[in-house]
Formats: C-alpha cells, structure tokens, sequence
C-alpha cells in the first residue's frame, strides 16, 4: 500500500509527537495512519477517519500511551510504555542511566512479555556480568525490570504470579575501597594547583553537590552578590530545585567560572556542557597533579564530614546536600533560609 503524506500547510506537527499520513486510497472510512516513533521507528498506533481525529489519537498517546496498550506485547513495548511515563518525571542523567542499563536487555527486545519466565531476566544480569561490568549496573538492570513489571502489572499485560523481577539475583556489592574525605594537606595541594579544574574540585568540596549537579548548574542560577546557586537537575526530588550556598573561600572561583563562556557555570573551552565522563578526565588529572586518590563523590563526602565535624545545624546540613528532612519545605527559601546555610558553609 502506497502512503502518501497530507499537506497541511501551517499544521506541522511538534517534533516528537509522531506523524498523520493519508493513503493513496481515499475511499477508506478511516484513510488516516496514525503512528509514533518507538525505538526510532514508526510504529501505528491505529487508524482515523480524519486528520483531527488523528491528531488527538497522538496527544492521547502522549498524555497516556496506556490508552493504546493492546499494542504493548513485546519486552521493548513496555519498556517504551514505563519510558514515556516515567521519564517526564525524572532528572536527565537517571535517563541516560536507564537508557544504558536498557541496552544491557538486548536478548529480550522482540520477546512477548507475558511469555518471560525468572530464567530470562537472570540471562540478562549474566549477560552484564560476561561484558564486564558490576555490581552498579547490575543494580540499574534489576531496577528497570522491576519498573518495567509494575507497568505490566498496571496495565493488566501480566499477572501479579507473572512478576518474576522479584526472583532476579545479583552479584554483591563490593567497593574498590571505602569513601573516605580529603584531609587538610590534600585540599591544600589542589588549591596549590590554581588551575580552573582545581578550582572545580574545591567547588564541589565546599558546596557537597554530586558531580552530575554541579555540570547542569546554569549561569542563570548563580547568585553571586547574594552566595548561593539553585540546583535544578538532581537523582532524587529533595534534591532538585533547591538552594546550595557559596562558601566565601571560593567565590572567587565561581567568579572565575562566571566570565568563562556557555550557559552552564562548567563548560570545555568552547562553553560547551561537560558529560561526566569528560569531567572526570578532568577531576583525575587534578587528582594525580595534587598526589590525591579520590573519586568525584569524595568531594561532596568531605563536605558532609566537614560540616557535621564543624556543628553545623542538622536541618541545615541535609538543605546543602539535597536530603530529604521532615519539618523542611521543599522549594522555599526564604532570606533567613538562606542566610543560616551561609552561615553553616562558612563554618568549614
């Protein structure tokens, strides 16, 4: 059957929404094939008997794919299914995460879901381990599956008998060595450094924010005259949207950061946003210059260690962290607030 696409002059549907195109054959009832993109292709999500009609098909779709679930068969359905759900309400780099730990199930992709038994899915963690990797992505497999089989649940694909992520095994874990802060003589020897990525880590030592929230921190966000930045893009809801203060001991190099280009305070040379792994090059690059072996998470590890050892006020320390806190309300920050995390940075 030849397609062939409406002209809808000043209709041009958004990007991502999906496509309307009209048969040859216009003496169809329902002449309209409605599709959306899975996985990169296009994939009919049923037919309409107008243009209009297609075009709410797609915003049903997506506002609720669910609408459509007797498409949802294969294990890449639901996947797709949990993906259009679920990541509108996550932070950018728990979507990478997903997206990697997702390549991880290649075995299961056009298999009917309701068909996988315990033996699969333990495939798919045997198959992580063979590539090489451990514990943590092992752990990031299993999570998405477990997602995965709540949707299946939800949406009546499986039973509550069929939800064989329960059953799924890992290896445990084991740390290369346990998370210890830089002491005084190694934050010393990175200042001694002076250089722009030296200046990042003692950044992130005297702030306690994780790597991947320090890189999405947008110029915008940085409040200089009044100490503080937001932090907008976090893995956990305490985390996100909230105020981080600038310890006076480096300001300056927030300053600094400020006058280099693009959009976020961290950027290449050319302004452009850094991945984690382009700044983690960086940070060991630092590390070995200084004599120091830590990790990224080390820095935001010290902070915690330096405020609890300083007496900084408890409610205040899990502010600066992003850690969820009874009594704390999310997203307010009046100046008092702000003045009393100024106040419990500036004690380390």
């Amino acid at each position: 059957m030849i397609l062939k696409k409406r002209k809808t002059k000043g209709r041009r549907l958004p990007n991502g929404l999906g496509s309307i195109t009209k048969r040859s054959d216009c003496n169809r009832s329902r002449p309209y094939l409605v599709r959306v993109k899975v996985n990169g292709k296009l994939k009919s999500i049923g037919d309409a008997a107008t243009y209009e009609q297609g075009l709410e098909m797609l915003l049903q779709y997506r506002d609720d794919p669910s609408l459509f679930v007797d498409t949802v068969t294969s294990f890449s359905d639901v996947y797709v299914l949990m993906r259009t759900e679920r990541f509108r309400k996550l932070a950018k780099t728990t979507q990478i995460n997903y997206e990697s730990a997702y390549k991880h199930c290649k075995r299961l992709y056009n298999r009917k879901f309701a068909e996988l038994k315990a033996a699969d899915l333990q495939a798919v963690i045997s198959d992580v381990r063979n590539a090489g990797a451990g514990y943590a992505m092992q752990k990031k497999v299993r999570q998405i599956l477990h997602h995965m089989y709540s949707y299946a649940l939800k949406y009546d694909i499986i039973t509550l008998a069929g939800d064989y992520s329960r059953y799924i095994d890992i290896d445990q874990r084991k740390p290369k060595y346990p998370k210890k802060p830089f002491n005084t003589r190694q934050i010393n020897r990175v200042k001694k450094l002076g250089d722009k990525w030296a200046m990042t880590v003692l950044m992130m030592i005297y702030s306690g924010v994780r790597t991947g929230e320090m890189l999405s921190i947008a110029k915008n966000d940085v409040k200089l005259r009044q100490r503080y930045f937001i932090v907008r893009e976090s893995k956990t809801a305490a985390g996100r949207n909230r105020a981080v203060p600038i310890s006076k001991k480096t300001l300056p190099y927030f300053e600094f950061w400020m006058q280099q280009p693009g959009k976020y305070i961290i950027t290449d040379d050319y302004g452009n946003q850094l991945s984690y792994h382009q700044y983690r090059a960086r940070f060991d690059a630092v590390m070995t210059a200084s004599r120091c072996k830590h990790t990224p998470h080390e820095c935001r590890h010290t902070c915690a260690t330096m405020l609890d050892n300083a007496g900084a006020n408890d409610t205040a320390i899990k502010r600066i962290l992003g850690h969820a806190s009874q009594g704390v309300t999310k997203g307010v920050y009046t100046h008092k607030a702000i003045h009393e995390l100024k106040k419990a940075i500036d004690l380390i």
